[in-house]
């Protein structure tokens, strides 16, 4: 018959086993439902501020190039929106890519004009220029502009401080085409 002493070490260790393993997942699941949520909120916000750039030609008589100030207004709404929506902002944190082509003529782009705004540099896995394939041919036959919004956030690093890996960066972007 095994001794009792011996079998309430045996639960010890299992308990703190399952305790560890709860924590951990714990752990995770916060992590990962605070990116989340701010996933969202980057991507409804990357999407509206691209279809403002869109339909600002239908106010400015067609202008389709984006000045620096105006992708600055875009930044502004941009940062001024994240703090109110978003308890634990901070600029430092935050950055944003504001990007346009046009077409001189139909298959033939421009070069690409980028803004790049903040203190985080937003990672790109593709520039503007590579996606010229998205855009199409108005009935006025010209090719449409292409305007992407990309707004980047840099979280805390909970789950991967505990496993030692870096998982802080949440990218939004959204492709328009223009008018």
């Amino acid at each position: 018959m095994p001794l009792e002493s011996k079998q309430r070490g045996n639960f010890t260790v299992e308990f703190a086993m399952v305790g560890l393993g709860l924590s951990l997942i714990f752990i995770f699941s916060a992590d990962v439902i605070i990116k989340l949520s701010i996933k969202g909120k980057l991507d409804r916000l990357s999407y509206s501020l691209v279809n403002v750039l869109k339909e600002r030609t239908q106010l400015y008589d067609e202008d389709y190039l984006i000045t620096n100030s105006e992708s600055s207004e875009i930044f502004n709404i941009a940062q001024n929106s994240l703090r109110r929506t978003l308890g634990s902002y901070e600029d430092a944190r935050f950055g944003a890519v504001i990007e346009e082509l046009t077409f001189r003529d139909i298959g033939a782009p421009n070069t690409p004009v980028t803004y790049n705004y903040g203190s985080f540099t937003c990672p790109l896995s593709k520039r503007i220029g590579e996606l010229d394939y998205l855009s199409v041919v108005t009935t006025w036959e010209r090719q449409a502009t292409l305007y992407r919004v990309t707004l980047c956030y840099q979280t805390d690093n909970m789950f991967g401080s505990v496993v030692g890996e870096s998982y802080t960066d949440v990218i939004s972007s959204s492709v328009m085409i223009g008018r």
